[in-house]
């Protein structure tokens, strides 16, 4: 197989959740709207960088239906994505990748989860093997999307979740965890 077409051979990546998951989650109908509204979870630094040096391909899928209900708009959300990945930068952490979903619940829209439209745009996209790759969140909806684009799922939750995979308490002992994994001989 020549470097071209080991290029073209599909990759595993590992679809996160944003609130909850890279950032704290503000309250129901809450929404993270501007920069100064963004918190990072200290240890999710760590965890991307440790899912990229495994070589997955890092990519956000986040429901965003503050834009649907005027809490802010398309560029607002975009500045407060773009805060994120330098922040991530500075820690060889940033993403890959960014999808969100700016519809209401009740739109009938392909993207929002627990519809898989994002995880199966971005497969389309970056030529993502889904069945290699996990989806990462800390909702239902983020585990029924990742089930339906054919992902494992991890659910972030301090108990078990019997419809994911797999359940952490956060990304980093999520991403530890893939490390061992690693580490052991076939």
């Amino acid at each position: 197989m020549n470097d071209s077409s080991a290029r073209r051979l599909p990759r595993r990546a590992v679809f996160l959740d944003r609130d909850g998951v890279i950032n704290f989650k503000l309250p129901e109908n809450h929404y993270v709207s501007d920069v100064g509204k963004f918190n990072l979870i200290p240890s999710a630094i760590e965890a991307l960088a440790v899912l990229r040096r495994l070589g997955y391909v890092l990519v956000l899928i986040t429901n965003q239906r503050g834009i649907a209900r005027g809490f802010m708009t398309g560029e607002d959300l975009a500045a407060v994505h773009e805060h994120m990945q330098m922040v991530l930068q500075t820690g060889g952490a940033d993403l890959d990748a960014i999808y969100h979903c700016p519809h209401e619940v009740f739109e009938d829209c392909d993207c929002r989860k627990p519809r898989p439209g994002m995880i199966l745009a971005a497969v389309r996209d970056l030529n993502l093997n889904p069945s290699e790759s996990y989806t990462v969140g800390d909702s239902d909806s983020d585990v029924a999307a990742g089930k339906s684009a054919g992902t494992k799922t991890v659910r972030i939750a301090t108990g078990t979740d019997n419809e994911a995979d797999l359940t952490f308490p956060d990304l980093l002992h999520f991403a530890l965890f893939l490390e061992e994994r690693e580490k052991e001989p076939n």
